[in-house]
């Protein structure tokens, strides 16, 4: 799980929500009104929703395009339960919340794969390579 999590105002424009995930090389963002996560943009939305129909990123606002409602996970959750949620609702990313809502990270499916690849210890070479274990310094067969 990332603890450090991006995180855009609902009034932000897209074009500042996609330069801020250009700059900290991040998938996704989290759209927040106050200390609350109320959805999230990914590049995939900006790609379908922004670029491919030719509308202008500094004309729209995070909230226009952000999925909602979140789907959540409480910080003491287990890492199955976690993958069932996304399995359920097909989802990449899950938002990890505490127990009194606020904000504690995000989980990805490229988390879970690292996490089983070491369970594995890192023998499934199709895992290795969904959880992108190629550098020195990671584990497994690649480091």
């Amino acid at each position: 799980m990332a603890a450090s999590v991006l995180t855009v105002d609902a009034r932000a424009t897209v074009k500042d929500a996609a330069k801020l995930m250009s700059k900290k090389a991040y998938g996704c963002v989290l759209v927040v009104e106050g200390d609350r996560a109320i959805g999230i943009i990914t590049e995939r939305d900006i790609v379908r929703q922004i670029a491919a129909e030719g509308v202008d990123p500094s004309k729209v606002r995070a909230a226009d395009i952000m999925s909602t409602p979140l789907v959540t996970v409480t910080l003491g959750s287990t890492i199955m339960e976690a993958a069932e949620r996304m399995s359920a609702y097909g989802i990449r990313r899950i938002v990890v919340v505490h127990e009194d809502g606020g904000l504690a990270g995000l989980l990805t499916a490229g988390d879970l794969a690292k996490w089983l690849a070491k369970q594995k210890d890192y023998s499934d070479s199709a895992l290795n390579a969904i959880a992108r274990l190629k550098r020195v310094g990671t584990g497994g067969p690649y480091g």
